[in-house]
């Protein structure tokens, strides 16, 4: 974890320690109230720790979130990676790894849904979070994409790139919004079973390939 200006790194191993009861406080009240009725005496308090050595690390709890977020996006990163491998995918239809890849994103969002939830508010008004999160989502879409472009023969689209985007950005939206404000029209999924099912049918409609195949993986 390095210097971001606003979270100071660690120099020795008993700072380390701190630093991780810090965030781990900070993640255990997240689960219990929104970010933003938690405070700097709240996370010291759950962390055993001084407010001064809190200051010490970060320059505010908003740094703490910062630091609690590029942990998850860092993970995030090693499993998309290794998800887009196109070697997982053999002997599977393209639509095997769309339906895999809708049911794992809304797997991600309900395990850290506060996290998700908070980091999605803070991008609204903050440059930083804003900034680190396009930096995730663009790294996430480009190996989306590059793995549906060793696939291009199976999709009926005349621009595979664009298509692939567009899949990534409506599976994206879709769950933001899910996440943030729950079901807002008569018709949409009541679970997330058929939640996976809706997102995963739009995207193989965007990719122009058969719906039917997005709901069977053996990944």
């Amino acid at each position: 974890m390095g210097d971001v200006g606003w979270v100071h790194k660690p120099q020795q191993a008993r700072s380390q320690e701190t630093l991780d009861r810090f965030l781990d406080a900070g993640l255990a009240l997240l689960a219990e109230r929104p970010f933003d009725d938690v405070s700097v005496a709240d996370i010291t308090e759950r962390a055993g720790r001084t407010v001064g050595s809190f200051y010490a690390r970060f320059d505010d709890k908003y740094a703490l979130l910062y630091l609690l977020v590029a942990r998850m996006d860092s993970r995030v990163r090693d499993l998309v990676h290794a998800f887009c491998d196109p070697a997982r995918w053999d002997g599977q239809p393209v639509g095997a790894f769309v339906g895999e890849s809708v049911r794992l994103n809304l797997q991600a969002y309900r395990s850290s849904a506060a996290l998700f939830r908070a980091a999605l508010c803070a991008a609204t008004t903050d440059e930083r979070f804003a900034t680190q999160r396009m930096d995730l989502l663009s790294y996430c879409a480009t190996q989306h994409k590059t793995f549906l472009r060793t696939r291009a023969d199976e999709l009926s689209v005349p621009d595979v790139s664009r298509a692939a985007d567009r899949s990534f950005e409506f599976m994206t939206s879709a769950l933001d919004h899910h996440l943030l404000f729950g079901r807002f029209t008569e018709t949409s999924p009541e679970g997330d079973l058929d939640l996976v099912a809706d997102i995963a049918e739009q995207c193989a409609r965007i990719l122009g390939i058969d719906e039917s195949t997005v709901h069977h993986s053996n990944a």
